[in-house]
């Protein structure tokens, strides 16, 4: 085996690539100024904390810290999970509004716990992550709390290392950095680190609106909550140095989220806390007395963390997250292709079954003479109980599971008809369950294809699930709209 073997995954971080995003709709209209992306969300545990998380450890270790001493660790998500990356034991104190996605994460990489914390909570209140970390170290014995607020972590070095990458990316050509602030580093660091070379760059500090770090922003803990995950503070972080940002920009969730589906289209599949940065960014080039500048923005989030948020269509509309292009667009792919067809107008032959008294063996020739990949299976009365794939069956003889005499019943996956119940499907000793979704003729082509994102195939009953009266797959739906002429995906 050759190439390059790396031993420590801590090795890995750092040296992120820099994009241009001028291909990215929305980013570079109408603007001579050049915007590139550094993109943070490539180190290996998907953010730039990873980067914090190594100069920890390293602090760690000088100090003596055991490798697996209890870390209790207060932040957004994206901290702990780089610190869990790097085998460190961890209880996490996250925010009420931190993702799903992350906490699932979390657990699976085997924190001890985790804590919800208030989202707007004030330092030197019982409900601030410093005051239950305080609590929760107390009562554990060689525990150590981190949170990079406070000044016993140095995080010089890890940032300096950021800023010189920046400078050779950019050839020392850098007019403008733009970044979200949350606790306050990286602006600092970065700032002192950057400006000792380049005095005349402007540092640009993106936060949602209603957050409180800008200069003219004061604490407020009854101000609306933002979704925006990663960035702002209902206070200034005792950790950003004054004067390190020159200027602010607020950017509300919808042009936030908005902006980060628009990369995620455009191939940067970064979060929406970076959507907000590339909407700050693309604000202050067109504010800029010199329009054709070079900006830079970092990009510290994936948008894989948001699975359940910003890339769900039914959440973003939901929440009004997105802007008036993109709703039209999602309102359009959604209805207007299938202009208000059902199942109906698809036209599917009627389904041939067999039931589950019948052998696999002439379940696997019913599909083989008709060309099909899978048959419903009907029980009493003809009632559809379950379905059989012609792989499935194949793989079942081959691999000595099964006979062709032995019945259908025996090895199909069936339909749960309780209700809130749907496919079951034998494991040994447990069965899973998915959920049934009913499908019939009149059921409109538009809820049919959010169907398939999911599923491979559709068995169309009657309203009372006990008839199958056809088959319909992704293929009927690609062959429907071609016949219209109006094939979009």
């Amino acid at each position: 085996m050759s190439g390059l073997r790396i031993t420590n995954i801590s090795a890995t971080i750092g040296r992120t690539p820099m994009v241009s995003l001028s291909e990215v709709e929305g980013v570079s209209e109408r603007l001579s100024a050049e915007i590139y992306g550094k993109l943070e969300y490539m180190n290996p545990g998907a953010s730039i904390k990873d980067r914090v998380a190594k100069s920890i450890v390293q602090q760690l270790d000088a100090r003596g810290i055991e490798k697996n001493a209890l870390l209790v660790v207060a932040g957004a998500g994206n901290l702990a999970i780089s610190l869990a990356m790097l085998q460190r034991q961890l209880l996490c104190l996250i925010p009420e509004r931190t993702s799903a996605d992350r906490v699932r994460l979390l657990k699976a990489a085997g924190v001890m716990d985790i804590v919800r914390t208030l989202d707007g909570a004030l330092p030197g209140s019982p409900e601030h992550p410093v005051e239950i970390g305080k609590r929760i170290v107390a009562q554990h014995s060689g525990a150590v709390y981190v949170d990079e607020e406070l000044d016993e972590w140095d995080f010089t070095a890890c940032y300096e290392e950021l800023a010189d990458e920046l400078f050779e990316q950019t050839d020392g050509k850098l007019d403008a950095l733009v970044l979200g602030v949350d606790t306050g580093n990286a602006a600092t660091h970065l700032s002192r680190a950057l400006k000792k070379r380049l005095p005349e760059l402007q540092m640009v500090g993106v936060e949602p609106s209603n957050s409180a770090i800008g200069e003219q922003g004061n604490a407020n803990p009854l101000a609306r909550r933002w979704l925006c995950e990663d960035i702002g503070r209902p206070y200034a972080p005792q950790a950003l140095v004054p004067g390190s940002i020159d200027m602010w920009i607020q950017v509300s969730d919808r042009v936030a989220y908005s902006m980060a589906r628009r990369l995620v289209r455009g191939g940067v599949i970064s979060g929406p806390a970076a959507g907000a940065s590339v909407a700050a960014a693309r604000m202050y080039a067109m504010s800029a007395l010199q329009p054709s500048q070079r900006i830079v923005v970092i990009l510290g989030d994936t948008a894989r963390n948001y699975g359940d948020t910003l890339l769900s269509d039914d959440w973003m509309l939901a929440h009004d997250l997105l802007d008036s292009r993109m709703l039209d667009d999602l309102q359009r792919k959604r209805l207007g292709q299938f202009r208000g067809a059902s199942i109906e107008d698809l036209q599917l032959p009627a389904a041939l079954s067999v039931s589950a008294s019948d052998t696999i063996g002439t379940a696997i020739n019913l599909m083989v003479e008709h060309d099909f990949s899978q048959l419903p299976v009907t029980g009493v009365g003809r009632r559809l109980v379950g379905y059989l794939t012609l792989s499935a069956a194949q793989t079942l003889i081959e691999n000595n599971v099964a006979t062709p005499d032995q019945p259908v019943d025996k090895f199909m996956l069936r339909f749960d008809h309780r209700p809130n119940r749907g496919v079951s499907e034998n494991t040994g000793n447990t069965s899973i369950h998915k959920q049934y979704w009913l499908i019939t003729p009149e059921t409109p082509l538009s809820e049919l294809s959010r169907f398939f994102e999911t599923n491979t195939v559709a068995f169309v009953t009657d309203a009372s699930r006990k008839f199958c009266l056809g088959i319909a797959t992704k293929q009927d739906l690609i062959t429907f709209l071609a016949r219209r002429n109006t094939c979009r995906f």
